[in-house]
């Protein structure tokens, strides 16, 4: 069903027509939807009077419709008023031609009067006495500067003269030189040819021998250029093989970087009983910062938490007897809640611990120890990593696979004797390190309080009494040839030498780290990307010495390249006779050589080329005289100018005098002239003032003339019983400019701007019924049976978009077992396998959406107010509207209110309602 809505083209309309007419955006726009929704509310249509001409029968106009026809009488009133306007500015007009007329008479005799002033004014300064005598000064200091004048003119002469003599004199020297020049080139050609004969026979020796070198030379270098041109082939196949490594890391590193900006949710963080683990840090890391460690009395509530930082010790007058532990201590796993625990996402084994989970597992299965001891009044065990390093090169040697305590390969692996404790930890079932470390967990208490058969002696190791000093101890763990157990070493001597760094303060250095909280909503990938740069480095330094090692290849193949181009000459490369041959050649070319360069050292002492210089040095004379003439001329010259500049001031303070005595001869003149310019001036200001008010009274009588001619027509129209066409006011009314009122009682009119508009439809309220999300598989817990399983198993998909699927069931963890009157320790049999238990968990997904109230906004441009109607939708809440709605201007009477709000509403349901619905997850 499609929604109804209102006519746009009609809205759109109107609202053009309000904004043309100056009224503000928000009286235009209420009262355009305030009227579309009046009307759709009422349901009828109202004509205005002024579009709706009146019915008339013919022959009702009589003489007398002056009177009735209120249009005639508006009309003919008009037509009187424009009438009067005429007549006035008729008389008006005349008045002020008048005006004109005589101001014109005036502006003759001021021009009479001011041309008198003038001639006064002319006749005072050719009479007075001291005009004349300045006059004369001033001649006389004229004749002086004109006479000046010639004088400095004849000197420039002089000036211009001497430059002429240099330009000849330049010239001279010029043609000198070049006699100088070919006397020498005369010269050095019959040098050259006298030398040329002798030199020629060995230098064609030379060049053969040399074009025999150079073959020979050229062909080494093609050897050369061949085997370096392969060396950089290879390398570049290098350099590009590091550019892709170098990008497919980069790209991995912008795969993990947009992880973290896409990622709203981080997908490590996962809830468990009283808290959060983070599956991208190990377990101890995730125990230690936030506090996860079951508590270490040992009959206490395990209070959710299932890692141990404590390990039950029986009696030591009643070793074997475990019933004095507290059941309660352990956390029932076989909950959900646990879930998060038990999966290979959080600290999996991938085949076999890495060394950094190797030392994790070494400072839990210590951290319990240490615990024990301190509860009985012990020094705690210190753990080195020299002393770890060793216990790992303990456990891998074949003696301790067979649990032999084999004292050479004891004192191989830490350089003397230890005391050793020897075990197997099954890996079945041990997944990820929780559930090893349960697996280690079990396989300690076996050590501790089922040892009989062995006299205790792995318990006394654990417990030994140190007495004020910290014994350095370590746990070593190696995975057996057939993949089935870890082997567990424990080592110590006496006192420890060295037991810094303790390997133990790495859980106090977590702690310092503060918690791992719920509410981080940005994946750190940062441990990635840095292992990622660092092998993005490594091999930029590896790419940097390919490449400088490909620049060095090039750099040796374009050189040997531009010597191929250019092979040079290698006497090496000729026989011993061909040397002797060469060498005499060189030797008789090089004698030639010098007597032609001892020869054309001399050149100036040839007859022809010292004439020529001779005759050089005399124009080079002349030009020196000529240069020294021009300089005592410039001299005289500026001379000449310097006095004529003192005469010119002369005359300026002459000229100065005669302006002074004119000035003051003819100052009352001057007076009577500057008063009649004033009254000329004003009068020409008062004739110009009359002609522009007489243009303005043509200007109105011409507007009279033309809105009377109109009335006129109009009143003739209407006495013929026509109606006129609606006058163009020159405003735009949108779509109606053109167009004439229509009759309303017609029915074709259909598009007209009064169409009733539509209802709206019922906004869509944004609930969907389909459902898109299935809940991610939940692992299962590694069993505590049969363990060979470590992978948690995800459940069949059916791809049916339903909501819920049904993991696999987890199993729960390893419990110690009842003490074993053998030696379990010895024998590996120190785990057993409890009951199992199977679990599973359901999550949904409830996607639910929310309606949004989308209102119309105002869009201004240049400082006018546009309808929202032509702009954009905005989102808004309906406190936003409220608010909204309370700072619109409260204009009209009550019932103009309601259709204006009843208008607004309809407006708004016909804009219609946008829902936009947000999964939550």
């Amino acid at each position: 069903m499609m929604k109804e809505h209102i006519n746009f083209n009609t809205v759109a309309k109107e609202h053009k027509k309000l904004y043309k007419s100056g009224k503000t955006w928000m009286a235009a726009t209420l009262m355009t939807v305030g009227l579309a929704g009046g009307t759709m509310l009422a349901g009828t249509t109202t004509a205005n009077a002024d579009e709706v001409t009146p019915v008339q029968s013919a022959g009702t106009i009589q003489a007398s419709q002056q009177a009735t026809d209120p249009e005639l009488a508006n009309v003919q009133s008009d037509a009187q008023k424009q009438q009067s306007t005429i007549d006035s500015a008729n008389t008006q007009l005349k008045d002020q031609q008048n005006q004109l007329s005589e101001a014109q008479g005036q502006q003759i005799s001021a021009q009479q009067e001011l041309d008198q002033a003038k001639q006064a004014q002319q006749a005072a300064t050719q009479n007075d006495p001291a005009v004349k005598q300045a006059q004369a000064d001033v001649n006389q200091a004229q004749q002086q500067v004109d006479n000046q004048q010639q004088v400095v003119n004849d000197a420039q002469t002089a000036v211009n003269n001497d430059s002429q003599n240099i330009q000849s004199a330049t010239s001279a020297v010029s043609q000198a030189s070049q006699a100088v020049d070919q006397a020498r080139q005369t010269a050095t050609d019959a040098i050259n040819q006298a030398a040329a004969q002798q030199a020629n026979e060995a230098k064609n020796k030379i060049d053969q021998l040399e074009s025999q070198g150079k073959a020979q030379a050229s062909q080494n270098l093609d050897n050369q250029i061949n085997n370096v041109s392969g060396q950089v082939t290879d390398t570049q196949n290098n350099v590009n093989n590091t550019n892709s490594k170098i990008s497919d890391l980069q790209g991995q590193v912008k795969d993990l970087q947009d992880q973290e900006k896409n990622t709203q949710t981080d997908p490590n963080i996962k809830t468990v009983p009283n808290g959060v683990i983070d599956y991208s840090k190990s377990l101890l890391e995730n125990v230690s910062r936030n506090n996860l460690w079951a508590p270490r009395d040992m009959n206490a509530n395990a209070n959710g938490n299932v890692v141990e930082q404590n390990i039950y010790v029986s009696p030591d007058n009643d070793k074997g007897n475990m019933s004095g532990a507290n059941r309660s201590h352990d956390a029932d796993v076989s909950s959900s809640a646990y879930d998060p625990y038990y999966t290979t996402n959080f600290d999996g084994i991938n085949g076999q611990m890495t060394d950094s989970q190797k030392q994790e597992l070494a400072i839990l299965l210590m951290n319990e120890i240490n615990h024990a001891r301190e509860d009985r009044g012990l020094k705690p065990f210190t753990m080195t990593e020299q002393k770890y390093n060793q216990a790992q090169v303990r456990a891998s040697q074949h003696s301790a696979q067979v649990l032999d305590h084999n004292d050479n390969d004891i004192m191989t692996a830490f350089g003397q004797d230890q005391y050793e404790c020897l075990a197997y930890i099954p890996v079945n079932g041990g997944g990820n390190m929780l559930a090893l470390f349960n697996n280690a967990g079990s396989t300690l208490s076996s050590m501790l309080n089922a040892d009989a058969s062995s006299d205790w002696g792995h318990r006394e190791n654990f417990l030994e009494d140190t007495g004020d000093l910290n014994y350095d101890a370590a746990f070593g763990f190696h995975l057996t040839d057939d993949g089935q157990y870890y082997v567990l070493t424990f080592d110590y001597d006496g006192p420890a030498r060295n037991n810094t760094p303790n390997m133990m303060d790495r859980i106090a250095q977590y702690q310092a780290m503060g918690p791992i909280t719920g509410d981080s909503h940005v994946v750190d990938n940062s441990a990635k990307i840095n292992d990622l740069n660092n092998q993005i480095s490594s091999l930029q330094n590896t790419l940097a010495s390919q490449k400088s090692h490909l620049n060095d290849l090039q750099s040796q193949l374009q050189n040997l390249q531009a010597q191929k181009a250019n092979v040079q000459f290698d006497l090496n490369q000729l026989s011993s006779d061909q040397q002797t041959e060469y060498n005499n050649a060189k030797d008789t070319l090089n004698t030639v050589n010098d007597w032609k360069q001892g020869q054309l050292s001399n050149l100036d002492s040839n007859s022809n080329v010292q004439d020529a210089l001779n005759k050089l040095s005399s124009a080079k004379n002349n030009l020196e005289s000529a240069k020294q003439t021009q300089s005592e001329d410039e001299a005289k010259l500026q001379q000449a100018k310097d006095g004529l500049a003192s005469l010119n001031q002369v005359l300026a303070t002459k000229q100065s005098a005669l302006s002074n005595a004119e000035q003051t001869a003819n100052a009352s003149a001057n007076q009577a002239v500057k008063d009649a310019q004033a009254k000329l001036n004003t009068i020409n200001g008062k004739i110009a003032d009359l002609q522009n008010a007489i243009a303005t009274t043509k200007a109105t009588i011409n507007n009279a003339q033309a809105q009377l001619d109109k009335d006129n027509q109009k009143i003739a129209d209407i006495k013929n019983n026509q109606k006129p066409a609606k006058p163009n006011t020159g405003k735009d009314e949108g779509n109606k400019g053109t167009t004439t009122p229509t009759d309303p009682s017609k029915d074709d009119n259909k598009d007209s701007e009064t169409t009733n508009p539509t209802n709206p439809a019922k906004p869509d309220d944004g609930k969907k019924d389909d459902n898109q999300g299935t809940t991610p598989v939940e692992p299962s817990k590694p069993s505590d049976g049969n363990k060979g399983n470590v992978t948690p198993t995800d459940p069949n998909k059916d791809n049916k978009d339903s909501e819920t699927t049904n993991p696999t069931t987890p199993s729960n963890p390893t419990t110690p077992a009842q003490p074993d009157t053998g030696n379990a320790s010895i024998s590996g049999q120190a785990g057993h396998k409890p009951a199992t238990s199977n679990n599973s968990s359901e999550v949904s997904d409830n996607n639910t959406t929310k309606p949004t109230i989308v209102l119309p906004t105002t869009d201004k441009e240049h400082g006018s107010a546009v309808s929202g109607a032509q702009g954009q939708n905005t989102t808004m809440t309906r406190e936003q509207y409220k608010a909204q709605q309370a700072k619109l201007p409260q204009t009209g009477n009550n019932d103009s209110k309601a259709v204006i709000a009843l208008g607004v509403l309809a407006g708004m349901f016909g804009f219609g309602l946008v829902t936009k619905g947000k999964k939550e997850f």
